[in-house]
């Protein structure tokens, strides 16, 4: 994770219970927060709750004894900075350079060099009034990033603009901030899930593949401040965070999107999961006739038997070298092997080597599943190094530590 400092201050709305659980998401993913309350905060969550999540003090009052300098220090110490939720008293005294309590002083002494943080939330005609769009308009002139509000029922029982933005979300924005900040940001290109070869309009041929340990992989990078974008079937899982998303169904939309993205960004390690077809239906034959692939009619069932032609696909990953658009590329391709002669497997590794150029393969086997052997993944490097790991967390951490690396990209 990012271990950085996050200094969170939460404003007198009803929306300030929603803050405890941002807080402790952060606290989980092993930030260092502190918090800032105002008076009216206190009205709607306690000290306890707060002090309880961060095992740290909050800090409410301007004047407390022993912490007279602490619009400074707190400023100071912070690599970010979150208003949540910004009620619109506090988002207009901001604009208006009113430092009346900590959170305000705290706003008068921001370096603004570091990021600064407002999730608003209020009533409608309060979030669309005038006075509070100029001054979030101001706000954002002054380098404030000011994140969006939902739109849906709110607490006064009006329905509209104005209500905060989910937690996991706004944790989502501030692992993006502080990746901005990140000098050991890596751009990474992830491919997960299976192909769908579609024969009519709605059947298709695929595999079993889920896309859990690419979407996995995607997440954590996330989490650990890198660039990442997650090219997945229709079919697999979702990330948990809002990573950047393309999506693919046959062989063929697999390998023109592959190609635009290869193309449009210089991307420092590319992990290629996704589960290929090795072959695509590409005729029917019906009662010894040849019919064209029913792309978007259901072929009837009328028939008591049709014969569907298939027709062998390209190797992917032997090409993603050739159409990265950064030559130093990191490829990792994935190899799942399902003969239990350790020999066949090598052999068939090597080959993936010899035919990718690929600077490690992660290499899955079914054997293991079926002795269900504690380890499932062994990543092995070009030179023949090889290293165990028993799950997608693990995989995940290793492959980061891999990609991360300057000067020597062998393993530990």
């Amino acid at each position: 994770m990012l271990k950085n400092k996050i200094l969170v201050k939460i404003t007198g709305s009803i929306a300030a219970y929603k803050s405890a659980y941002l807080i402790s998401k952060l606290v989980q993913s092993k930030f260092e927060v502190k918090v800032v309350v105002t008076e009216s905060a206190l009205q709607f969550i306690g000290i306890a709750t707060l002090e309880g999540l961060t095992h740290t003090p909050v800090f409410t009052d301007t004047f407390a004894q022993g912490k007279m300098m602490s619009h400074i220090d707190l400023t100071k110490w912070a690599d970010l900075t979150i208003v949540v939720p910004a009620d619109a008293n506090t988002i207009n005294k901001f604009a208006s350079g009113i430092a009346d309590n900590l959170v305000t002083s705290l706003f008068m002494a921001q370096d603004f060099s570091k990021p600064y943080l407002i999730a608003p939330a209020m009533n409608s005609n309060m979030f669309n009034h005038p006075v509070t769009q100029k001054s979030l308009k101001f706000l954002t002139e002054w380098g404030v990033k000011i994140l969006p509000t939902d739109d849906g029922y709110l607490a006064c029982g009006d329905e509209g603009v104005g209500k905060l933005l989910d937690p996991d979300k706004i944790f989502d924005s501030i692992i993006r901030e502080l990746a901005k900040e990140n000098p050991n940001q890596k751009k990474v290109l992830i491919t997960g899930g299976g192909t769908l070869e579609y024969i009519d309009g709605v059947r298709y041929i695929t595999n079993l593949s889920t896309g859990k340990t690419a979407v996995n992989i995607a997440d954590y990078l996330f989490e650990t401040g890198n660039d990442v974008t997650l090219l997945k079937s229709e079919t697999a899982v979702y990330p948990m965070h809002e990573i950047s998303t393309e999506k693919f169904n046959s062989f063929k939309t697999l390998k023109s999107k592959l190609k635009t993205l290869l193309k449009a960004k210089e991307y420092d390690a590319i992990i290629h999961l996704a589960a290929v077809s090795d072959y695509s239906p590409t005729k029917i034959r019906v009662n010894g006739k040849e019919e064209k692939l029913f792309e978007s009619e259901k072929l009837t069932s009328d028939q008591e038997e049709i014969e569907i032609v298939l027709t062998k696909n390209e190797k992917i990953i032997n090409n993603i070298k050739q159409w990265s658009k950064k030559v130093k590329v990191k490829l990792f391709a994935f190899k799942f092997t399902a003969s239990g002669n350790a020999e066949e497997n090598y052999d068939a590794i090597e080959k993936l080597f010899a035919n990718s150029d690929a600077d490690f393969i992660i290499h899955n086997s079914l054997q293991n599943r079926k002795e269900n052997v504690q380890t499932e993944y062994e990543i092995i490097e070009q030179k023949g190094n090889k290293h165990k790991v028993s799950i997608s967390l693990d995989l995940a951490k290793e492959l980061n530590r891999i990609i991360a690396e300057e000067k020597d990209d062998t393993l530990s």
